[in-house]
């Protein structure tokens, strides 16, 4: 015979706990594809002397409030000229390409 224990629990606590989980796997999984993202865009910029690529990071940030989200960053000059297609080893545009497959970057 199986026995079944209901044991009298804070409700409201019991909701606080919940919504924090959810919050922090919110978090975690924001966080986790901005990694995704930085280590994506990694691999598809185009490489002479490797300075491009090894200039991606990434700052995460998480507000006072419920906000999650952060920057992609990559500080070397010529980027911007990769990315407008300067490059025969990746297409115009591949950072918003790679953005828009992992679901950071929405077309509106």
């Amino acid at each position: 015979m199986t026995k079944i224990s209901l044991e009298r629990i804070n409700f409201k606590e019991e909701l606080k706990r919940i919504e924090q989980e959810m919050e922090d796997f919110r978090e975690m999984e924001v966080f986790r594809r901005m990694d995704f993202a930085t280590e994506t865009l990694r691999i598809v910029t185009p490489v002479d002397t490797g300075e491009a690529r090894s200039g991606w990071k990434n700052r995460k940030v998480k507000s006072f409030g419920k906000e999650v989200g952060g920057f992609l960053i990559n500080n070397v000059e010529h980027i911007v000229f990769l990315n407008d297609g300067s490059s025969q080893q990746a297409p115009k545009f591949f950072i918003e390409q790679v953005l828009l497959t992992i679901g950071l970057l929405t077309q509106d």
